[in-house]
């Protein structure tokens, strides 16, 4: 079994192999800087089954250059000209943190953050969040990676828009950290063919620790077939309208369709395993429809059992009294104890295999 262990308030949880597929409803910067937006969101995650809610953190000037964060960024010109004054506008304040963390958990959420740079990790330990996640494009990022391996910090990796060699580098030097590692492919949203799902189990073999999948298609079909294929988290973005300013707004999903997804992957969850023979539940159709090894005449107690005496047909009723169709070769040349009726059903100790 791979598993690890991460964090709760309470406690800590399991994640991975035979256990359920947990869902995180990743909030980001879909709040806009509000903190009360924020809040909402939080409730309509626990609402909609989520059981992690995930928000981002960066330090603007420790993360990019200057020229990177002052140049024109047309992506979301309603919050700002640049990524500098989009990404000041869209933090959150450590006391909102503060906040935000105690309301998830009073609903039973997991709260987790992205830290992007070292000062926002700091930040977030600050707040109490006991689990970090490094995003895609914080996966080459070496002084990031190995100031969590210092501290031992759980961690949820996503591994989008890195080469295997990178994450060997990565994972090697967070050997020592519980981590949970996410498949992902970083095109907004991902077109089907670019998915590849398959590297769940691929990643899951490579490593040797839980993978689960986090997710920018369109639609939650991809996402639910993760859950079958093994993934022991699915990231999802999350909004409460797709129509909002933001600049994760359009691959996020709204309530509803989370809510669907939550249902379809625990239905799905239900659904597997490997089937251990008999249930309880199929009883009543074999003991209607299997088929019973029956005399075709009457046979007198004492005579020898010829194959032309003996007919299969249906009801077996109970396998533990009646002999199957697959035994009727061994029902041959046994002995009656009894009478047997024709037409019915020959009891196991109704015979002998004394002449």
């Amino acid at each position: 079994m791979i598993r690890t262990i991460l964090p709760t308030a309470t406690g800590a949880i399991e994640i991975g192999d035979a256990l359920p597929t947990y869902l995180i409803a990743e909030i980001g910067l879909n709040h806009t800087g509000n903190e009360e937006l924020a809040r909402t969101m939080i409730y309509q995650a626990a609402l909609s089954g989520a059981s992690f809610v995930k928000f981002q953190k960066r330090s603007p000037v420790d993360l990019a250059t200057a020229n990177f964060l002052d140049a024109p960024f047309a992506k979301c010109p309603v919050l700002g000209r640049t990524q500098r004054e989009v990404r000041h506008r869209l933090e959150l304040s450590l006391e909102a943190y503060q906040r935000l963390r105690c309301y998830a958990e009073s609903l039973g959420l997991i709260f987790f953050a992205s830290a992007f740079d070292i000062p926002s990790l700091d930040f977030l330990l600050q707040a109490d969040v006991k689990i970090v996640k490094i995003a895609s494009h914080s996966l080459t990022n070496g002084p990031l990676l190995r100031r969590l391996a210092q501290l031992r910090l759980p961690v949820i990796a996503s591994v989008g828009g890195s080469t295997s060699h990178e994450q060997d580098m990565a994972l090697g030097i967070l050997r020592d950290n519980p981590v949970v590692l996410l498949h992902c492919v970083s095109a907004y949203p991902t077109p089907d063919h670019m998915v590849a799902l398959d590297t769940i189990a691929a990643l899951r073999e490579r490593y040797k620790i839980p993978v689960g999948f986090s997710s920018h298609e369109v639609g939650i079909d991809i996402s639910v077939a993760a859950s079958v294929l093994g993934a022991c988290m699915i990231e999802r973005h999350f909004t409460l309208n797709r129509a909002m300013i933001g600049l994760d707004q359009s691959i996020s999903l709204e309530p509803a369709e989370f809510a669907e997804m939550a249902i379809k992957v625990r239905r799905l969850q239900a659904a597997r395993g490997v089937s251990k023979g008999l249930q309880d539940g199929e009883k009543a159709a074999k003991y209607a429809y299997h088929v019973a090894v029956c005399a075709n005449q009457p046979i007198r107690a004492g005579t020898v059992i010829a194959a032309e005496m003996l007919v299969c047909k249906q009801p077996l009723i109970d396998p533990m009294r009646y002999f199957t169709g697959l035994e009727v070769e061994s029902v041959i040349g046994l002995t009656a104890k009894i009478d047997l009726v024709g037409d019915t059903a020959i009891p196991r100790d109704s015979v002998s295999a004394y002449r």
